[in-house]
């Protein structure tokens, strides 16, 4: 997933749960519904999000999934960068969810492995 894709996941997610118009999402975001129309739909066709019978977008299982794991991995790298390098929270945000999207989807699924398998006391 490329990191705008994971912005608008993020966004999505965060501003309608239960669903929200591309409408809402490009007045909340300041996006033109252009742009994100073309984001939702890239979405929909990797799976992580649907529209309902209202014309909401709203997030799979499989995207709440990928959401889980992306967000793990930029919390960590973001708290990280704010606070071991003095890194702005806000930049530390930005820096990690475009560090995370830039590795293969086999190095961040290893990663993410190796993460939970560590916060649940597995010794791999």
């Amino acid at each position: 997933m490329t990191a705008a894709g994971l912005k608008y996941l993020i966004a999505v997610n965060d501003l309608g749960a239960a669903g929200i118009k591309i409408t809402e999402i490009s007045e909340k975001m300041g996006i033109s519904k252009v742009s994100v129309y073309r984001a939702v739909s890239r979405l929909e066709a990797s799976g992580y999000t649907v529209r309902d019978e209202k014309n909401r977008v709203v997030i799979t299982e499989q995207g709440k999934e990928q959401l889980e794991k992306y967000n793990l991995l930029t919390s960590l790298l973001a708290h990280h960068l704010n606070t071991c390098g003095q890194i702005r929270a806000e930049v530390a945000k930005e820096d990690a969810i475009n560090a995370v999207c830039a590795v293969s989807d086999e190095c961040r699924d290893a990663i993410f492995k190796l993460l939970t398998a560590k916060a649940k006391g597995e010794n791999k």
